[in-house]
């Protein structure tokens, strides 16, 4: 079966081994932190379950930063996890993702980066509180948002799902934490694409 376009049309098992991929290529990568970027994802995944939140949302805390996996890639940003340039990651994210999910998976993630300068505009002791790379990181994506920013920022549709997805993302950065692996998500992933399939096909 093929789409419009011509192109295949992939099973919900097929979207997710795509998925499964570029954490198993990129996610030892360093990101800033002292953990690697599969860590983080998967400890801000840790901390959505944890909490009682809905699937989409935990999701989208799991792959909140897949953007990192199918943005530029360079040998020293590799290493290191420190872009000098902002390539909006979670826009990339949101993009690739929507192939699969659905907006309550895919618009929490494009959101949470702005739910950064969100916060940094209206709490002072939430930006001093950021990591070194977090702080670095803001000066790239545009520092604190300005007060029309802010505005229409809380009238966004998935205003709070992103402002979670922030907690998740300020939080999922514990060295050494024992936490589940990507397959312990599988099932949750695989029934949110077969949803999106589903609403594609009516």
């Amino acid at each position: 079966m093929s789409n419009s376009t011509g192109e295949p049309i992939l099973t919900a098992s097929q979207q997710y081994q795509q998925i499964e991929d570029l954490f198993d290529t990129y996610g030892d990568e360093q990101y800033g932190e002292a953990i690697t970027q599969k860590q983080h994802m998967l400890q801000c995944a840790y901390l959505a379950e944890q909490q009682g939140v809905a699937d989409a949302l935990v999701v989208a805390a799991l792959l909140h930063d897949v953007g990192h996996f199918i943005g530029p890639q360079n040998a020293d940003l590799i290493a290191s996890g420190t872009p000098e340039a902002d390539f909006h990651h979670e826009i990339l994210g949101a993009r690739y993702l929507r192939q699969f999910f659905g907006s309550e998976v895919t618009t929490p993630i494009q959101l949470h980066v702005a739910a950064k300068r969100y916060l940094c505009a209206i709490d002072a002791g939430y930006m001093a509180g950021l990591s070194d790379a977090s702080q670095h990181s803001l000066g790239l994506q545009g520092g604190p948002m300005s007060g029309d920013q802010v505005q229409k920022f809380q009238n966004s549709e998935y205003f709070d799902q992103a402002l979670k997805v922030r907690y998740f993302d300020d939080h999922g950065k514990v060295v050494g934490l024992d936490i589940p692996d990507l397959a312990h998500y599988k099932d949750r992933m695989i029934a949110l694409m077969g949803a999106a399939l589903t609403v594609d096909d009516a």
